[in-house]
């Protein structure tokens, strides 16, 4: 075995990546030479790689990333040619890859698997394909890239369960149509926000102290967001609405005023977000959230299945 640039074998690189793909061992998308270099070569960090060849080419490759100065890199991803498997070519270059990042970046502290690294891998739903994520909150826990890692120093340290909802014909569950009702009963309205009807939503920002929330709804308020309003004034939202090119549902945040919680507003305010995206052309909607986020709850509520867990993982250096 020789080490070598794994970007010079790119195709292998590729081929690699897809068998796993093609067995259906990983949930990853598969690769072409335009989604490589969306992930691998990614622009505005500092890119690190490892490869080993053998005389029949490529043996394995593996890439991390980090920024300048920053006491925290990330391992991106490892793969070994199938007919070399179980001959220690993963644990010599993930110690290549560690051993980079150490020596392009003496500040580093720790390094780790998780949904903060830049260059983020999409993965298709499990039993719903083409359906997909753009990026993956973790190491898959289902996956025997978990199991190595774990064995290589790499300990959880959350876990990120992701959930999914097809839209196609979305209904409201009963207790959501319920909780409406209860909901307009008390003098709290769901639904769309007017500038010329509704007021309060800076000071519902300071309510919840959210500024990066205030930021992006603030500057888009010409868009589809889905409040709760009480006597006009806004007390929850959820949204912006926006769907993607492939049919995915998305929205930048949730959030209800402290004074009205306990209500269920949370909840029925995203069940309403998720029927607006149904009949407005999304076909399905995914997201993660870590197991002690009570915000599963309203996912949950609004009809969402977990279909997979990720581990957050690290391993901090002496």
């Amino acid at each position: 075995m020789k080490k070598v640039d794994p970007i010079q074998y790119k195709d292998e690189c590729i081929a690699i990546w897809n068998s796993y793909v093609e067995s259906g061992e990983v949930v990853f998308k598969p690769l072409d030479s335009a989604s490589f270099d969306s992930v691998f070569l990614r622009s505005g960090v500092n890119n690190v790689y490892a490869g080993l060849a053998d005389e029949e080419g490529l043996a394995g490759f593996g890439a991390a990333n980090f920024a300048d100065g920053a006491i925290v890199a990330y391992i991106t991803y490892i793969g070994v040619r199938k007919d070399l498997r179980g001959k220690g070519i993963a644990k010599e270059i993930l110690s290549e890859l560690e051993s980079e990042l150490k020596k392009a970046n003496p500040s580093l502290e720790k390094i780790e698997l998780v949904f903060y690294n830049p260059c983020q891998i999409a993965w298709y739903i499990p039993e719903a394909a083409p359906h997909d994520h753009p990026g993956t909150p973790g190491v898959d826990m289902a996956s025997s890239a978990y199991r190595f890692f774990a064995k290589a120093g790499y300990v959880d340290y959350a876990i990120q369960n992701a959930y999914y909802l097809p839209l196609k014909n979305y209904v409201y569950p009963d207790a959501i149509a319920d909780g409406i009702k209860r909901l307009k009963e008390a003098e709290i309205e769901i639904g769309y926000y007017d500038n010329d009807k509704h007021c309060g939503f800076s000071e519902f920002f300071d309510n919840i102290k959210n500024e990066g929330w205030r930021k992006q709804v603030l500057s888009r308020l010409d868009e589809k967001i889905v409040v709760a309003t009480h006597n006009g004034k806004v007390v929850g939202y959820t949204g912006p609405l926006t769907i993607s090119a492939d049919g995915r549902g998305m929205f930048c945040g949730i959030g209800v005023h402290t004074e009205y919680r306990q209500h269920g507003i949370g909840k029925i305010i995203f069940a309403t977000m998720c029927k607006n995206h149904s009949e407005n052309g999304a076909t399905f909607m995914s997201l993660f959230t870590g197991t002690t986020n009570p915000a599963r709850k309203i996912y949950e509520g609004a009809g969402f299945e977990i279909v997979r867990s990720f581990a957050d993982m690290r391993k901090v250096l002496n």
